[in-house]
């Protein structure tokens, strides 16, 4: 009986590692297809924008028909405002599909589409030294009740990618693999900022005229950038032809910056300079994105 037991075991055994020799290898060569979904998260972004700023008491708008606003050093020199923050997007839904094409010595190369979505974050906006001259000397006209604030949202991207694996065959169903690959991240974000000024700013005209306003902007920011990636992952046979794996991916895409972006309002006015003619414009400028992505598949062989 124990012998017959031993016997039991060793033919069990071997028909086993037979019936997973002929899956792995079956399963090695050719043209494949997958779709895989899962969740992404970035890493720190920062996003800063630049202006030309002026005074409040500058702002022509502020002044009743026939007055005229200070024209000083102060009101007709052109300095730079500098707002900037740094945002960690939330974690949001990640989906794609995969062609690609297996050689049979566990080099496989694979063109890549994936999206991902992501979430948001609101922050109060960095107003400490730094932001400029003018942007300080603000400071005490802002709503302590309702802050600047600044928040990222709405974040989207498509990525579209040329990856090459090495599969780490070893005999068993489970199959782990290690690869890379280059190509672009199609990006797009809202942005937006919001400043609120006192009720009770002071009793000059541009004081009383100024109190309870807001600047305001929101924006759309996206631009198709260069990445790399790295990937790993493991695969699990299911038969001849299907398997099902999961893959975590570490992604950089470049910065970027966009330009001549439009307030939306201004001390509660149109997106107008204090000179009352020159359009308000400001620059953005986004930094490198980390983005690690994790999902699950199905990969088929045809």
């Amino acid at each position: 009986m124990r012998h017959f037991t031993g016997n039991g075991c060793f033919w069990l055994v071997a028909v086993l590692v037979a019936s997973v020799l002929s899956v792995t290898d079956s399963a090695a060569e050719g043209f494949y297809v997958g779709l895989e979904a899962g969740f992404s998260k970035s890493g720190d972004m920062d996003v800063s924008q630049s202006l030309i700023d002026h005074p409040t008491q500058c702002d022509s708008f502020l002044y009743p028909s026939g007055a005229t606003p200070p024209m000083d050093a102060e009101c007709t020199t052109e300095k730079i405002t500098t707002i900037a923050n740094v945002f960690a997007p939330g974690a949001g839904f990640a989906g794609g599909a995969t062609l690609g094409y297996a050689f049979g010595n566990g080099l496989r190369f694979e063109a890549e589409y994936l999206n991902r979505r992501q979430g948001s974050q609101r922050r109060l906006a960095r107003l400490g030294p730094g932001g400029g001259e003018t942007l300080e000397q603000k400071e005490s006209e802002w709503d302590e009740n309702d802050p600047p604030s600044e928040r990222v949202y709405d974040l989207s991207a498509h990525h579209f990618f040329l990856n090459a694996y090495y599969d780490l065959r070893n005999g068993s169903p489970f199959t782990p693999y290690i690869g890379g690959g280059i190509g672009v991240g199609s990006t797009e974000m809202r942005y937006s900022a919001r400043f609120l000024r006192r009720s009770d700013l002071g009793p000059e005209p541009w004081q009383m005229a100024a109190s309870g306003t807001v600047s305001d902007i929101d924006t759309k920011l996206g631009k198709t950038r260069f990445g790399f990636q790295v990937v790993g992952g493991v695969d699990y046979a299911l038969g001849d032809d299907l398997s099902v794996g999961a893959k975590v991916r570490w992604t950089r895409l470049s910065g970027f910056d966009r330009n001549d972006m439009s307030w939306t309002r201004v001390r509660g006015h149109k997106p107008i300079r204090a000179d009352g003619v020159t359009p308000l414009t400001t620059d953005f400028e986004v930094s490198d994105a980390d983005i690690w992505t994790f999902t699950v598949g199905l990969k088929y062989y045809l």
